[in-house]
């Protein structure tokens, strides 16, 4: 962004945090994803200075996926040596992660601004960069490398207890960098097919008498929100986590429609709405432009301005269980800043007049 229009939206700013009591919802997100694309720290405090222009109170902040590995964990390295990097088809290598430093600097930036950053670590699947910084993490434990395609891919974290001391451990340094209340936990795309194939799996199943390969999801993630909610924080996870048995302590976050929030918020979960249909903005948003993936549809700034969080098919006591919704910017199709904003703008602006007090 220009620091011409930068400077324009600064300029009103003051003006939309006099309008924060104008929400309805405490939980209005805005979503990055810097694991398929890498933006450094400079775009990201641009990316903040314009969430906060438009009251955006949280930044979600997709820090790990398969295709890179972005935040720097002093116990475990070669998660950054290894697993921010992946070689390309053309031969070069790309990557980038954020050290310490640079996330403490964004985190009291974004502070500053009144907002909150909630910070990533998905698992158990999108956890190839992990993988093949630590192979030791899958089922197989065959060395891989960090994938240069996008998708959704067979390696995902076995849910031994080695795995969950690690993750705890990259927890401990996260929960150090993020005072955050929330942890998002990922949970989302997790294909079973290495786990069916796993002895050590079949035993965990039947030594704690789980009888679907979603209970060892439930499993492997209860585990590690237990260890987040120990330490006076709350788990969020998207909404595939409903099919697994959510924990009641659990957040939702509903992204591939409503439903599975609707069927959280009706089982006693506190939801956060995100369907792709109205929220994912790395969807083309004019009908002129070409869909770069078969599976997005056009998502223009007039839809956008017609969600709402909540739903019909609740009661007003369970639409109460939903603090919010999020937009969310996936970055597969997103290489550069000039993208960003183009994805980001001006259907942002839609997506704040829509989170206002009931119309």
């Amino acid at each position: 962004m220009k620091p011409a229009i930068t400077a324009i939206l600064l300029a009103i700013a003051g003006h939309a945090h006099a309008q924060q009591d104008a929400f309805a919802f405490s939980y209005r997100g805005m979503h990055l994803d810097v694991a398929r694309h890498f933006f450094p720290k400079e775009v990201i405090y641009r990316y903040l200075d314009t969430l906060a222009v438009y009251g955006i109170s949280h930044f979600h902040w997709h820090l790990t996926d398969d295709q890179g590995w972005r935040i720097e964990i002093k116990k475990y390295p070669r998660l950054t040596s290894i697993g921010a990097y992946r070689r390309e088809p053309d031969g070069s290598t790309y990557g980038g992660y954020y050290t310490q430093q640079d996330v403490r600097d964004i985190v009291n930036y974004a502070a500053a601004k009144g907002i909150t950053v909630v910070p990533e670590i998905d698992l158990p699947g999108h956890a190839s960069a992990a993988i093949a910084a630590y192979p030791f993490l899958s089922c197989h434990g065959r060395q891989i490398e960090v994938p240069a395609r996008w998708g959704i891919f067979r390696d995902i974290i076995c849910p031994t207890d080695t795995a969950i001391r690690f993750f705890q451990d990259v927890l401990d340094e996260v929960l150090t960098l993020f005072p955050s209340p929330y942890i998002h936990l990922g949970g989302d795309e997790v294909p079973k097919h290495q786990w069916r194939q796993s002895d050590f799996v079949k035993q965990l199943m039947k030594k704690n008498n789980i009888k679907y390969y979603r209970g060892v999801q439930r499993y492997f993630t209860e585990q590690l929100e237990r260890y987040v909610e120990s330490k006076g924080r709350r788990c969020i996870l998207w909404g595939e986590a409903v099919r697994g048995g959510a924990s009641p302590r659990s957040i939702i976050m509903s992204w591939r429609d409503k439903y599975a929030g609707i069927r959280a918020a009706r089982k006693g979960n506190e939801v956060i709405m995100a369907p792709r249909f109205y929220c994912y903005f790395d969807y083309p948003q004019y009908f002129s432009e070409k869909k770069p993936a078969f599976w997005m549809t056009y998502l223009t700034w007039r839809k956008v301005a017609r969600f709402t969080p909540h739903s019909v098919w609740l009661t007003k006591r369970q639409n109460e269980k939903i603090i919010g919704a999020e937009a969310t910017l996936w970055t597969e199709y997103v290489p550069d800043e000039k993208k960003l904003w183009h994805q980001l703008l001006p259907r942002l602006k839609y997506f704040s007049e829509a989170l206002k007090k009931d119309r």
